[in-house]
């Protein structure tokens, strides 16, 4: 992957942004409470260019960082390019009205699909904190891509949600809890 290519959705996001404003109503929806209705509603700049500008920041600094970790470079590719599918996703929903809590929700499933074969594939030492063996990155690699295809399934079947909402809550706890058992038996192993 050309290393702009990650960046591209971003570029459209701002482009579909400039398009769609003179179009947008004076208050748009923002931001969504966990039963995916608006709680929050602001100018259709806010509603056009906040998430994919905080997500373009976000990826700058994973970009910079990236340089310090040359290993990793495929996986922080995977994940700027996923979190400019995010932005992109966002923008579209915003200016073609659709329902944005589901379809950020797919594009978040979307993130942990393209995150999971890298994350299973980078070397232990290119990660930062505790050292990871294979094995450990490989099943994290495939939790996270089995979340993120459960997110999007729920994301689009659920009929409420409050079921998607779940779904991101526990699979992440999921994860997390698997990231903590593989990271103490990689400790027993390595110490002992």
């Amino acid at each position: 992957m050309p290393a702009w290519f990650p960046l591209l959705p971003f570029a459209v996001s701002f482009a579909l942004g400039v398009w769609a404003f003179p179009r947008q109503p004076e208050r748009v929806p923002v931001h969504w409470g966990a039963d995916g209705q608006p709680d929050r509603w602001g100018s259709p700049a806010e509603g056009l260019f906040a998430t994919p500008g905080t997500l373009l920041f976000v990826s700058l600094l994973i970009l910079a960082a990236s340089r310090a970790q040359p290993a990793a470079t495929h996986l922080l590719r995977r994940v700027i390019f996923g979190l400019g599918l995010l932005a992109l996703f966002s923008t579209a929903a915003q200016a073609f009205g659709g329902d944005s809590f589901r379809v950020t929700m797919v594009a978040l499933g979307s993130l942990f699909l393209l995150m999971g074969p890298a994350l299973g594939q980078t070397p232990p030492s290119s990660l930062s904190g505790p050292r990871l063996s294979p094995t450990t990155l490989r099943r994290l690699g495939t939790a996270w891509t089995l979340f993120g295809v459960v997110l999007i399934l729920v994301s689009l079947l659920a009929p409420v949600p409050g079921l998607i909402t779940a779904t991101l809550v526990l699979g992440l706890i999921g994860v997390v809890l698997l990231l903590f058992l593989g990271v103490r038996r990689d400790r027993l192993r390595f110490e002992g």
